[in-house]
């Protein structure tokens, strides 16, 4: 076992998660963090986000180990520094605007130097009165300035989509994209310009109502035709590995893996404060073709709520992954794959309130090139090796398991008795449900209850248990996620 040494530091605990919204910024912590953006910059993490709690110009704050946060600011000065926007949106929607607290910002490097903030502004909650822009300053802390606006949207929520979460990202020739939206009005891209940071194309809100553009070519092509989505962020993966074999008829041969170049779109679906998700869509292509088969056009849900706590009164752990959601993907200059989203928590026996805290996942590509989140907060891990021994070793090959399901508001609680037997069979409290194999450095197949899983074996924290462990987190057949925790 001693690979489990490396993967963390000696001594490691969470900090506690502080609930006191009235405590100075300086006590909060990863506490009043929702819709967060990472970055990485003058040797800090840094995380943006939306405005909460009096602080509504978008939240900073870094951390040195992604672990430990402290809360640094915001991005603007006041208001007056967003004026246009202000004067659009009143234009718009008829009257003052309503929204007091800036909304889902994505933070990217500039091309000339400095930081880019893509913005949005909405004039009421619920309708999609809003503006997409963009601002700039030459330090990550700012104060940003306003430098252009994007995409404008106003009435008719369903044929026009919602400016609202704009998330960047770069395909493999330089072209730099961003897609946006929300709901009833789907999941948008436009092409970016690399130098500017603005719209490729050049058209302006005032060129759309005088009719000189189509709905499309002002909004952009759609890319998620659905209803009830919202949050996308698209991350590029070139060489993902993908197994063409059938791991579960035959041991692994070498001669049967490729790699291809996979887009992933993950947008979080649902209910805000009820059944809140987290689900991903993948491509060959930037700017179309994305899909979940064969798993349905609602793509394949990577996390819902869930808990490493037996029930209600349980309170080995002080929190829930309570409608974890709007995310970003972020891999590390280290290159470690994360997903940075936030949650509310924490939650026990005393019904306190359930806030938005920052909570971070790495997560993994399975053999078939699916996208799988390890069920618990990042510790600063790294995906490596996972000898049979270890999986075999860990708790005496004994799991705690949470099968997620496609449409409970409540909490999925953990379970006891998985096991990974040394005879390659899976078996829950004695009675046998299937096979499994480790293949690959991490990767793991398994059936249970008659649905084949394919998952990735990680190292991970057992906050439950106080040690570290192996976690794994796979996709079944049928698009639904199966985690696995166990402590050393």
């Amino acid at each position: 076992m001693e690979n489990k040494i490396k993967d963390f530091p000696e001594g490691f605990r969470f900090d506690a998660l502080n609930q006191n919204w009235e405590a100075t910024p300086d006590k909060w912590g990863p506490f009043g963090v929702h819709d967060p953006s990472m970055i990485e910059a003058d040797g800090y993490y840094y995380v943006f986000s939306t405005g909460t709690f009096r602080r509504d110009l978008y939240q900073i704050r870094r951390s040195k180990d992604l672990v430990h946060w402290e809360f640094v600011g915001e991005a603007f000065s006041g208001m007056a520094e967003l004026k246009p926007v202000v004067e659009v949106l009143k234009g718009l929607y008829g009257g003052d605007v309503r929204t007091e607290n800036l909304w889902a910002p994505d933070i990217v490097p500039a091309k000339k130097g400095g930081y880019w903030l893509y913005g949005c502004y909405t004039g009421v909650f619920g309708n999609n009165y809003s503006v997409i822009y963009l601002a700039h300053a030459d330090s990550i802390v700012g104060p940003y300035k306003y430098t252009g606006m994007l995409v404008v949207t106003g009435g008719n929520w369903g044929l026009a989509p919602n400016a609202i979460d704009p998330q960047i990202f770069y395909d493999g020739q330089g072209r730099m994209w961003m897609t946006y939206g929300s709901f009833y009005g789907g999941i948008r891209i436009l092409e970016l310009d690399p130098e500017t940071g603005l719209r490729k194309d050049g058209y302006t809100f005032d060129m759309f109502k005088a009719k000189k553009l189509s709905r499309d070519q002002y909004y952009g092509k759609r890319i998620l035709d659905t209803s009830n989505a919202e949050g996308s962020v698209v991350a590029y993966k070139k060489g993902v590995k993908v197994y063409g074999g059938d791991i579960f008829a035959a041991p692994e041969d070498p001669a049967l893996w490729h790699k291809e170049d996979k887009f992933y779109v993950m947008c979080s679906a649902d209910s805000l404060s009820m059944d809140y998700n987290m689900r991903v869509w993948a491509s060959s292509t930037p700017d179309g073709g994305y899909t979940a088969q064969p798993y349905g056009e609602m793509g394949q849900k990577v996390a819902s709520s869930f808990s490493w706590r037996f029930g209600e009164d349980d309170l080995r752990v002080a929190y829930d992954f309570y409608v974890p959601g709007h995310n970003d993907l972020y891999t590390t200059e280290s290159g470690v794959d994360l997903v940075v989203y936030h949650n509310r928590t924490p939650y026990t026996n005393q019904r306190v309130p359930r806030r938005h805290y920052l909570f971070i996942s790495m997560y993994a590509l399975n053999s078939k090139g699916e996208l799988v989140m390890s069920p618990n907060r990042y510790a600063g891990e790294k995906l490596r090796k996972i000898t049979r021994e270890e999986l075999l070793g860990v708790s005496e090959g004994n799991f705690d398991y949470i099968r997620v399901y496609s449409g409970n508001f409540d909490c999925g609680y953990a379970k006891t008795g998985f096991r990974f037997e040394e005879s390659g069979t899976v078996t829950l409290n004695g009675e046998e449900m299937g096979a499994w194999r480790l293949y690959g450095d991490n990767y793991v197949a398994f059936s249970f209850d008659g649905v084949k899983y394919y998952g990735v074996a990680m190292p991970a924290w057992i906050d439950a248990a106080g040690r570290p462990g192996i976690t794994v987190s796979a996709r079944g057949e049928n698009g639904l996620p199966f985690f696995l925790n166990a402590a050393f």
